[in-house]
């Protein structure tokens, strides 16, 4: 998986990357760990006595007791993503490690000399150092240690179904493309979830019939995939779409769900969303998903948020190459990426011991898939019903019901619930909604009595049918045409409609001067109370007794996964990366880690004693103590000659001089600040500092989230803890 060119480059190569760093911190960095630096000075002899130095078999063998699980995980991430970014190791690390605390690792990797950073065009990268090869190359090796997983066979835990399944789905889109006023105001393009202003009475009413769901996220992922194009403020179903959306296999169904909301999560409502950028996103969430075990009704494995994220940016990174080549555009991050399989329920949730762990969810279809092939049932036989006619004109989905059925009856039906039952109703209004999108009376028909087993009441089909008859009376098309058949000619000469005819085109057919909504008022004040205002087909037209008419749009639209980039290389498998069930340490032991452990302690405890011998004032014996502690001293000769250089980083609570000097420090040095305070409760910031101003005889630090959000003013009294975070000595 590394996309390095080798995992560990040439000594030269670090030599050369030591060689950029400015004078003063290169010097630093050898008097660090050679002790003092004689004049005159020769970088390039100091290169090579600093090689020779970490290539002793004393100071290798304590560098790799100090090594620990954090290390391991941080230098097994480097090697797997090949020379990373600091922000691709931060992403591959979220819900792991915080900025800080990742920062806080990285910086003293690098001041242990196990990492360095080198410049590739306008990149900064981090990469192994070649001269610790012998000890770092089993660590590098090591993936399981990022990847362990419990076993789902374990008992105990709460298990949790996805939220979303092929009969929710449906019923969404029966619910968002229902016709009524869903949106204050049109939608355009936007960086967040305000480009969705839903009415209040369409969220309060979705929060009964969805009680799990966020409403706005998934309408905006149907959006962005097509299926809902807004037209003021409706929502109207793309039919073409539809067309080629249901008849996808079910997991890549959700797999473009999740797709169009990790937009939608990422840069909001997307107008004409290019195709390319909806395959390409979706073909990496089918990689993702088939890189994980399963799905499997029984057994399989259990994965933490951040190992799936880890395994999502492995998997980002190899599509982001093929993408480079075959299109344009920018992946979401993998933490949003995340989000959208959860949310587009391609994962199960199971709640253990305090912790929240996921496996790919086992869709309804896959079983219903099962069950037919088991010869346990065939829902194209008619014969096992899959919906239960409840009452004349309401209907219970079973879980059995394929996506393209349940589709097919949500357009002509008004979802009531989809709490433990998924429950559909038909009127008037939904049927003539399903007559506007070219479904006629006896496809209708023919559905329910199909899907019902035969047990659909006959007078529902007469209702359908007179309902039909008078949909054909009165029609009023969306180019505000109106026809009218003979028998409701007179309307043409009622006042306000009289008012809004610009021109007869032929006998019954009217060009109006208002649109389709206005004129609709008129025709209902004028008595008539079902309007036809048809989006499909003409139901009368052969095929549109077959649902959502082919020639609406082709399965090209939304091909398949497994081929939806020609060219691309293939999919990457991520299976050689997950440790065994149980596995948190990779391929090292518990017991040789608590060994190694030990060894670390008793080197340090030497250390210590050598430093309490020493004639050294209160301040330099304390910057020697934290060397120790931070495990940079593995020599006594760093004792002995490494003149200390005092360096305060943080600051807590009374110690007033201690939190300005810290912040000062940030200023000049242009370092981020942790900042924790009391405001009504504890709160926590990272960010960058932009001043320390006096107001009122108190100092104020005004300080900038890193995250984007409002600059802060903190009085300097309130903040229990300031932690500046150190630069890399590389400068990045």
């Amino acid at each position: 998986m590394s996309s390095g060119p080798a995992l560990f480059r040439s000594i030269a190569f670090w030599q050369s990357a030591l060689m950029t760093l400015p004078d003063e911190v290169f010097f630093q960095l050898m008097r660090s760990a050679l002790g003092t630096v004689k004049t005159p000075f020769n970088k390039q002899k100091l290169l090579e006595d600093l090689s020779a130095f970490i290539a002793r078999p004393e100071i290798q063998e304590t560098m790799a007791a100090y090594i620990d699980d954090q290390d391991r995980r941080v230098i097994a991430a480097v090697a797997l993503l090949g020379e990373p970014a600091p922000g691709e190791l931060e992403s591959f690390f979220t819900g792991d490690l915080s900025y800080s605390e990742l920062q806080g690792i990285l910086l003293n990797l690098e001041e242990r000399l196990i990492l360095y950073r080198f410049r590739e065009g306008d990149a900064c990268k981090l990469a192994l150092n070649p001269g610790l090869e012998k000890i770092l190359a089993p660590a590098a090796a090591d993936t399981g240690i990022l990847f362990s997983s419990p076993d789902f066979t374990d008992p105990g835990g709460t298990f949790l179904s996805p939220p979303v399944n092929g009969r929710i789905l449906a019923a969404l889109c029966a619910f968002l493309s229902g016709g009524d006023v869903f949106l204050r105001g049109d939608i355009q393009g936007s960086n967040g979830k305000s480009g969705l202003a839903f009415r209040k009475k369409i969220i309060d009413e979705g929060s009964r019939v969805f009680p799990s769901l966020d409403i706005e996220t998934l309408a905006g992922g149907l959006i962005n995939l097509g299926l809902l194009v807004p037209e003021g403020e409706r929502l109207v179903p793309e039919e073409g779409k539809f067309t080629a959306f249901k008849v996808l296999p079910g997991r890549d169904r959700f797999e473009y769900f999740a797709a169009g909301i990790a937009y939608f999560l990422y840069r909001g409502f997307i107008p004409q969303m290019g195709r390319g950028l909806l395959k390409n996103t979706a073909r990496l969430i089918h990689a993702v998903i088939r890189s994980l075990p399963g799905p499997k009704e029984e057994g399989g494995r259990l994965f933490s948020e951040s190992v799936v994220i880890k395994l999502t940016e492995i998997q980002r990174r190899t599509e982001t190459k093929n993408w480079a080549a075959a299109g344009s555009g920018e992946f979401p991050p993998s933490r949003i990426l995340f989000q959208a399989l959860v949310l587009a329920g391609l994962f199960s949730q199971i709640h253990r011991e305090g912790k929240t762990y996921y496996r790919p969810a086992v869709l309804e279809e896959t079983k219903a898939e099962t069950a037919r092939a088991r010869g346990e049932g065939d829902q194209n036989a008619g014969e096992t019903p899959l919906i239960a006619m409840d009452s004349g004109f309401s209907c219970i989905l079973y879980p059995e019901i394929g996506f393209a059925d349940a589709l097919d009856l949500a357009a002509f039906s008004t979802v009531e619930e989809t709490g433990a039952i998924v429950r559909f109703s038909l009127s008037r209004d939904s049927v003539v909604r399903g007559f506007d999108r070219g479904f006629s009376a006896a496809f209708m028909w023919g559905l329910l009595d199909r899907l019902s087993g035969g047990r659909a009441e006959k007078a529902l089909k007469w209702n359908l049918e007179d309902w039909e008859k008078r949909y054909r009376e009165v029609s009023l098309n969306q180019g505000t045409v109106l026809t009218l058949s003979g028998e409701r000619s007179y309307l043409a000469q009622t006042g306000a409609l009289a008012l809004m005819i610009k021109r007869t085109l032929a006998p019954g057919v009217y060009l109006l001067s208002a649109g389709a909504d206005e004129a609709a008022a008129a025709l209902r004040n004028a008595g008539v109370d079902i309007v036809a205002k048809p989006r499909g087909p003409d139901p009368a037209l052969p095929g549109s007794d077959k649902g959502f008419p082919g020639w609406l749009g082709s399965s090209s639209v939304l091909p398949p996964l497994e081929d939806s980039l020609p060219g691309a290389a293939p999919l990457a498998s991520t299976a050689p990366l997950l440790a065994p069930p149980e596995a948190g340490r990779g391929a090292q032991t518990g017991e040789s880690a608590a060994g190694t452990e030990s060894t670390a302690g008793a080197i340090k405890e030497k250390f210590r004693t050598l430093l309490g011998t020493m004639n050294l004032g209160r301040q330099e014996r304390e910057e020697m103590e934290s060397r120790i502690e931070r495990r940079v001293v593995v020599s006594e000769t760093q004792l002995k000659d490494t003149p200390p250089r005092g360096e305060k980083l943080e600051a807590r609570s009374l110690d007033y001089v201690g939190k300005t000097g810290v912040v000062r420090q940030a200023l000049i040095s242009g370092s981020l600040l942790e900042v924790v305070w009391n405001a009504g409760g504890e709160r926590k910031i990272l960010g960058q500092p932009e001043n320390l101003e006096k107001k009122g005889g108190e100092m104020i630090l005004v300080i900038k989230p890193r995250d984007g959000g409002e600059t802060q003013r903190i009085p300097l009294g309130k903040i229990s803890l300031v932690r500046r975070i150190k630069q890399s000595i590389f400068g990045e």
